[in-house]
């Protein structure tokens, strides 16, 4: 029988997978921000752009696993937009 690893798992800094893959993705945008300044590799920055890219797509897939939920949240982040844009004096 094969011994199985444990994740140890924190209550303070628990993520939803949603959550967890955002913050990949942000991760992975700041390393591509910070190669694209720097003299690179344009290949390199190029993967980094496809994993990000993949990344996305996993969100939306989780995202939409709930349509309901999903329609939920578009609608959330359309109701702060002109309430951001009156704010701001834009609108």
């Amino acid at each position: 029988m094969r011994a199985r690893p444990w994740k140890v798992m924190g209550t303070k800094h628990h993520h939803s997978r949603v959550e967890q893959l955002q913050l990949d993705l942000a991760a992975i945008n700041r390393c591509i921000h910070v190669l694209e300044k720097a003299d690179v590799d344009p290949q390199d920055i190029e993967v980094l752009t496809v994993h990000a890219l993949k990344l996305a797509e996993q969100i939306d897939e989780l995202r939409w696993l709930n349509p309901a939920k999903a329609l939920g949240w578009l609608l959330e982040k359309e109701t702060r937009k002109p309430a951001a844009r009156k704010a701001s004096g834009a609108g």
